[in-house]
């Protein structure tokens, strides 16, 4: 049985474990990217020409927030402006550090708001900011990890 389908079998509780210890590993990626480059983390959106700065801690709270089962810092409200900005092409991002951001916030918005993300969207998100090779040993021990 592939890493996928063992997954998929799993109940809801161990899902949400899973999801949270994927999403644990992929974090660093986002904080190693972010630490020392303040000025690239600006952006101006296209559709008003304001100017934003990306708030690095976003993605850390958004995690301890879903740990929580609640929205433990607005990171809900102070989302909305920089996935926007994503989706508009104004901000970008590396691609493994992208798909971190996105299954940190897919995390947060499933175990904190209660919005109805599919699960394996978080795995292959947090999944995708490792080469091939060691994202199937990371599916297998987050699955195999004690609960």
């Amino acid at each position: 049985m592939t890493p996928k389908e063992l997954f998929t079998q799993l109940g809801a509780d161990r899902r949400r474990q899973v999801h949270l210890s994927l999403c644990e590993d992929a974090l660093p990626i986002w904080i190693g990217y972010v630490r020392g480059k303040p000025a690239s983390l600006r952006y101006r959106d296209s559709v008003v020409g304001m100017r934003h700065q990306v708030d690095i801690e976003l993605p850390g709270e958004a995690l301890r927030s879903a740990w929580a089962g609640a929205d433990l810092a607005d990171v809900g409200g102070r989302y909305l402006e920089p996935i926007a900005a994503l989706q508009d092409d104004d901000l970008a991002f590396p691609d493994p550090v992208e798909f971190a951001y996105y299954a940190i916030y897919n995390c947060f918005r499933k175990y904190s708001l209660g919005d109805d993300i599919p699960d394996w969207l978080i795995v292959n998100q947090a999944l995708s900011v490792h080469d091939d090779s060691e994202a199937a040993q990371r599916l297998t021990r987050a699955i195999d990890a004690p609960n």
